[in-house]
């Protein structure tokens, strides 16, 4: 399996400041849409901690409102996984990245080999597959160390 965001450029990355503003996320979201990208089902994702930066760094100066709030940048959703690496930021259109299952699904209910911890393991056994449709669709920015 291979993500939108592997295998991008250095040249193609965005670079962010330590604790990006408001205007460099949009700037990044306009470079998405300028694509043709429509953006219905753009969204934000990143790390727990680099959330936690946004939600700490104010929009603008005396406003009060941060760069992430409700879970949103933007206007768009952020969602947070460790997978995206420290430091770095995505954005995408998640409709040009498709997902296919492909052959048999097996599913395995098994209660005896946890038995003694008086559970049962449910186990899901399917092949899947999936591909980018539009790079463009997908941004990937680096937020400076120091």
């Amino acid at each position: 399996l291979v993500g939108p965001f592997v295998g991008i450029q250095t040249s193609d990355v965005v670079q962010f400041s330590k604790e990006p503003t408001f205007k460099e996320f949009n700037t990044m979201k306009a470079k998405v849409l300028a694509t043709g990208v429509d953006g219905g089902s753009l969204c934000w994702i990143m790390t727990q901690a680099q959330k936690a930066i946004a939600e700490a760094t104010p929009k603008d100066t005396g406003s009060g409102i941060m760069v992430c709030e409700n879970d949103r940048i933007a206007g768009l959703p952020v969602f947070t996984t460790h997978y995206i690496g420290e430091g770095n930021i995505g954005l995408g259109d998640w409709r040009y990245q498709p997902m296919g299952l492909f052959g048999d699904i097996s599913f395995v209910i098994d209660p005896y080999s946890q038995a003694r911890k008086d559970a049962v393991d449910f186990v899901l056994n399917v092949n899947y597959g999936t591909t980018t449709l539009r790079k463009e669709a997908f941004a990937l920015a680096k937020v400076k160390a120091s």
